[in-house]
């Protein structure tokens, strides 16, 4: 018989770290494309004040993307600086974010013009009234087989020919 050969390590495909990396990168990327296409849906034409936030509030965007690309800008700058920062890494990133929020609160309160466009309210749906009309009660009348005078013309026959009839202006 020959020696029983040990179970051998299991070494994965790739490691832990880079898996959680490529899932973290492929979740951010759907749910930015999702925000995106309800950022840019379009509004209902000839109704102002619909649609997306683009649409509605391009002030509001433009001053948002702004903002992120700036913490963005901040971040990249902090994150390759090859000194640390006198608070460090994550004190100087929270310090810094607050700053831009902040003067992007004050540039949004100073724009001119103002930063929010308001909509003038859509006037409610008329919904045209309808009266019920009453509905002429038709009733069955039965003709009795009597016979009529040849003068006479009863309700069930239709007009003679000599009835008289008015003509047309």
């Amino acid at each position: 018989m020959s020696p029983s050969q040990g179970r051998k390590q299991f070494v994965p495909a790739r490691p832990r770290a880079e898996v959680f990396t490529a899932v973290g990168v492929s979740a951010a990327i759907v749910l930015g494309t999702l925000l995106i296409i309800w950022l840019i849906r379009p509004g209902s034409p000839g109704i102002p004040g619909e649609g997306g936030l683009l649409v509605r509030q391009p002030r509001m965007t433009l001053l948002l993307l702004l903002t992120a690309a700036a913490i963005t800008g901040f971040t990249a700058y902090i994150l390759r600086r090859r000194h640390a920062p006198p608070l460090g890494t994550k004190g100087a990133l929270a310090v810094g974010t607050g700053v831009l929020v902040v003067l992007a609160i004050v540039a949004g309160i100073f724009w001119p013009g103002g930063v929010v466009h308001h909509w003038p309210k859509r006037p409610k749906a008329q919904v045209p009234v309808v009266t019920p009309t009453s509905v002429p009660s038709t009733s069955v009348t039965t003709a009795s087989p009597t016979t009529a005078s040849p003068g006479t013309v009863s309700p069930t026959t239709p007009p003679a020919a000599t009835t008289p009839t008015t003509k047309a202006r």
